[in-house]
C-alpha cells in the first residue's frame, strides 16, 4: 500500500512537470535574457547586447523581460544574411 501510494504521488508529479513543459513550449513568448539566449542559441552576454541594443521589441513588467517569439523571428531573418 505504502509503494502504491509513493508511486502514484510520483506519477502526478511528473504529470506535473511534463504539463508546465508543455505550456513553456507553446507560449509565443521568451522570459528573460537567458530565454533569449537559448532560444537563439547563443551566449548570455551577446543575448545581452542585443537586448541593450534593442535589436528585440521587448517588453518589461516589474524586473522581468519578455521577448515574443514573432519579433525574435523577426530579427533572426533580418540579420540572417
Amino acid at each position: 500500500a505504502l509503494i502504491a501510494t509513493i508511486t502514484d504521488k510520483v506519477s502526478k508529479i511528473i504529470d506535473e512537470k511534463l504539463e508546465d513543459l508543455r505550456d513553456g513550449m507553446s507560449s509565443p513568448y521568451v522570459n528573460g535574457i537567458k530565454g533569449l539566449a537559448e532560444y537563439l542559441g547563443i551566449g548570455e552576454t551577446l543575448a545581452s547586447k542585443i537586448y541593450k541594443n534593442r535589436k528585440i521589441v521587448s517588453s518589461r513588467l516589474g524586473r522581468e523581460i519578455w521577448f515574443r517569439k514573432s519579433d525574435i523571428d523577426k530579427f533572426i531573418t533580418k540579420y540572417k544574411e
